[in-house]
């Protein structure tokens, strides 16, 4: 993620938050990202997959290959809580 949209955020290296993906009015969520910065245009995120693979619309297809638009999805960030594991979850 940008440093500069990381920091208009609040948000450090790190920080732990949620995508979610937006098409046609379906919204498909996926938590416990970590966001670190990197030079990359201001507001784009960038993700890895299979991990994003939830994020990527159904419906959203290439129109000649019919493949899924994977390479660009229109997503939100939200801040998750920070959650400390008890031991007996370690």
């Amino acid at each position: 993620m940008n440093a500069l949209d990381m920091a208009e955020r609040g948000w450090k290296n790190r920080q732990i938050v949620s995508i979610s993906s937006h098409f046609n009015g379906e919204v498909r969520t996926s938590t416990d990202w970590i966001v670190v910065a990197y030079e990359i245009p201001r507001q784009n995120v960038a993700t890895y997959f299979p991990e994003a693979n939830s994020l990527v619309p159904l419906n959203s297809t290439a129109r000649i290959s019919n493949t899924p638009t994977s390479k660009w999805i229109e997503v939100s960030l939200k801040s998750q809580p920070f959650e400390q594991k008890g031991a007996e979850e370690e």
